[in-house]
């Protein structure tokens, strides 16, 4: 495969996954930050101690990745590949 269809094809599926995407701002961050707390939260308390799953610290742990990672997907994440989006739109 030519590196010029390579990169058609490459443009052509990341319009078709932002498609889709796009409609619904919060629900991307909000499955983007679970995605992302949930396994980090796990590997952070795996690393404090393996008792502590239980508890209200493992739970702040993951409340404040989820947070953090929600204000980054909502306006950072977004916002990139919404203006990714719309150039290779445009250059469509």
């Amino acid at each position: 495969m030519s590196s010029k269809k390579s990169a058609k094809s490459k443009k052509n599926n990341f319009i078709e996954y932002w498609e889709a995407k796009r409609n619904n701002r919060v629900k991307y961050a909000l499955l983007q930050s679970l995605y992302f707390a949930i396994p980090f939260g796990i590997v952070f308390q795996l690393l404090e101690s393996v008792q502590g799953f239980l508890t209200l610290q493992f739970v702040s742990k993951v409340l404040t990745i989820f947070c953090v990672y929600f204000l980054l997907s909502y306006y950072v994440s977004f916002t990139i590949y919404e203006k990714k989006y719309k150039k290779l739109k445009k250059q469509s």
